[in-house]
């Protein structure tokens, strides 16, 4: 009886390795666009053809439905967040856009920021200052984000925040904020340019770093952009971060 019991378990218990492993979940990309209406983003098809082919699954998010809600509970659910926005000064702060529009009633539900200058709704879109994304990014908040492009002017100073609150890496913009009233000196399109060259880089196996150094390169060297400006980009956290 106790033989028969040992070939039983020998015949119904699987072994270890064949037991039915879970597939791994993909791993997912947070593209926001929070100026896409005036701005579209260009090289948006090329970059998440890219994202795709590495593994990744894309969402693309754009306009108005970058909430304040969005913005401070959904980053963290993904391993790559690229953030896309613009900046402005005003009163000596610096506001960068979110997508959501300024009307009666997000007035009325942001009275508080609003009052104290986290939030400011001036320009008919909800913009945020450092001040909000602390108060709302505190440690380890965002730690199981890999990546943050952020693609903004002075966007370094988000990267801060967020390498703060969890971050493994950031790549970011270092560029000297405007003057008073003023928005972004570089255009956009240089920001998009940078971006689908640093993915294309990055989803080919190259560093945070290296990817930097080659965007730099065929910028100068390549690109038929106008070289009056520079793409002031740099890293903050591990500069050998890969993503695929």
């Amino acid at each position: 009886m106790f033989v028969f019991a040992l070939v039983a378990l020998a015949i119904f218990v699987p072994a270890p390795s064949s037991m039915p492993i879970s597939p791994k979940a993909p791993s997912r990309v947070l593209i926001l666009s929070s100026v896409e209406s005036q701005f579209p983003m260009q090289y948006i098809v090329e970059v998440t053809a890219d994202l795709k082919q590495a593994g990744y699954n894309v969402t693309f998010v754009k306009g108005a439905a970058i909430t304040v809600s969005f913005i401070t509970t959904q980053l963290d659910k993904y391993d790559i967040v690229i953030w896309r926005t613009g900046m402005y000064v005003l009163g000596n702060t610096t506001y960068w856009y979110l997508g959501e529009q300024a009307n009666q009633t997000t007035q009325d539900a942001y009275a508080g920021p609003i009052s104290i200058r986290t939030i400011e709704v001036s320009n008919g879109m909800l913009a945020v200052s450092a001040d909000f994304l602390s108060s709302n990014f505190g440690p380890k908040s965002l730690a199981n984000v890999k990546l943050a492009i952020l693609i903004s002017s002075m966007s370094i100073t988000i990267a801060q925040i967020f390498i703060s609150a969890g971050v493994k890496t950031t790549i970011d913009f270092y560029q000297e904020e405007p003057l008073q009233g003023e928005s972004n000196n570089a255009p956009l399109s240089l920001f998009d340019w940078v971006t689908e060259s640093l993915v294309s880089s990055l989803t080919t196996g190259s560093t945070v770093s290296d990817s930097i150094a080659k965007t730099i390169y065929n910028y100068e060297y390549v690109s038929s952009l106008n070289d009056i400006y520079l793409p002031p980009i740099s890293f903050l956290g591990d500069g050998n971060l890969q993503i695929v």
